[in-house]
């Protein structure tokens, strides 16, 4: 066992999670035999047979535009990773996401220092494929229940037609199946039902960025945040059905690369910020049309800018002063305030030291009200059972009163 494996054994003893752990790692090979021999038929008796897409790497396309996009990250990668050495130790990586950042985005870090975009290009062309955990994606979970015809009937019957017929469910068949899909830029891993490429998250990151995208909705041109965005797959959900808006993304630098790169290339026709490009300031917000900024500069997000906010997870996995730090600067800027996070059970995020719970965040009572605080049926549901141990609660905040 190695010592990552070890250290992770241990931090779920602790937390008394270690032998639901192990469970969950016998679930796919469980379920599996019964679906090897029972398949779940949904998907095929809706004409949309699922085929298991987990490609390997792929060369980058040199095309000019392309080749522009990445410089353009490139440049903006080495300007963040300059700046970042002198930024407070709050937006210093969480612990839990120093050892992704050594491993998964080494290829980064590697093109950086000897100067060779062409690493760099090769991992964002592929990162979708990656075989290292870069905590964005459930690529290794793919992966790695590929190996067997009992874990892949597993991923077929329940990860993708079982997830399929909630989804149906959930809209009465008022939606197209081809709503779940998203475009592949980046080499993604997951599933064709029919002709329509779906990821494992498809299904809710879909129902959410519906949701999110009804509370922009009727604004001209919304100003739609995130705190720590990934590679923009909920932004993708949330705004491809508005056509005008303003999308800023906070986070570490090298998941910015990865956002930017999927947006970008998505959306060629939209006017992009990178850092180190321009100076960022509200004023920024009315000039282009996608932002991408390392943390350290949320301070410099006006109040009252923001129509919404999000973060999925990257609170729970931060100590209590970065928290306390990010939610302040989110209260300042925003209208609506959408989080998913922890809330029975403290991540550990230094040590043995434990994290904040999403009921915990510093939101100021005197000017936001909670909309809602619910279950996410995504987590609840994900491998197949209802998983009593899930505990990824979403949270809406409507501002009452000045936001700062």
């Amino acid at each position: 066992m190695t010592d990552s494996r070890v250290k992770r054994a241990m931090q779920l003893h602790r937390q008394g999670l270690l032998g639901y752990a192990v469970r969950l790692e016998l679930v796919p090979y469980l379920l599996g035999t019964k679906y090897l021999l029972f398949p779940d038929r949904t998907a095929r008796e809706e004409g949309l047979p699922v085929r298991l897409h987990v490609p390997g790497y792929v060369r980058p396309s040199q095309e000019k535009r392309e080749l522009e996009v990445v410089e353009r990250i490139f440049a903006s990668y080495r300007a963040m990773k300059k700046a970042q050495r002198d930024a407070p130790r709050i937006y210093q990586p969480a612990g839990i996401w120093e050892e992704k950042l050594a491993g998964g985005y080494s290829s980064l870090s590697e093109g950086l220092r000897s100067d060779d975009p062409g690493k760099f290009h090769f991992f964002l062309a592929n990162f979708g494929a990656w075989e290292a955990d870069l905590g964005i994606e459930n690529t290794g979970f793919l992966r790695k229940n590929m190996r067997t015809p009992m874990t892949r009937a597993y991923l077929e019957s329940v990860v993708f037609s079982q997830q399929l017929r909630r989804w149906q469910w959930f809209y009465n068949r008022r939606k197209p199946v081809g709503a779940l899909s998203y475009p592949t830029v980046g080499n993604q891993a997951g599933a064709f039902l029919g002709g329509h490429f779906v990821g494992v998250g498809s299904f809710f990151n879909e129902i959410y960025g519906s949701i999110l995208a009804g509370l922009l909705g009727g604004r001209d041109r919304p100003v739609f945040a995130d705190l720590g965005a990934g590679y923009g797959k909920l932004a993708y959900f949330t705004l491809r059905s508005l056509g005008r808006f303003c999308f800023l993304d906070f986070d570490l630098p090298e998941t910015l690369c990865l956002c930017a790169y999927f947006l970008m290339t998505n959306w060629p026709e939209k006017k992009a910020l990178l850092y180190g490009e321009d100076d960022y300031g509200p004023a920024a917000h009315g000039r282009y049309d996608l932002i991408f900024m390392p943390s350290f500069e949320i301070g410099k997000a006006g109040g009252d800018t923001v129509d919404l906010f999000t973060n999925i997870n990257s609170l729970g996995e931060m100590d209590r002063e970065a928290v306390t730090n990010y939610v302040g600067h989110i209260a300042r800027t925003t209208r609506y305030f959408f989080h998913m996070n922890h809330d029975i059970h403290s991540p550990e995020v230094s040590g043995e030291k434990p994290g904040m719970l999403a009921s915990e965040y510093p939101v100021p009572a005197d000017r936001f009200r909670l909309l809602f605080r619910y279950l996410d049926a995504g987590h609840l549901l994900y491998h197949g059972f209802i998983d009593s141990q899930s505990d990824i609660f979403l949270y809406l905040y409507e501002r009452t009163g000045r936001a700062g």
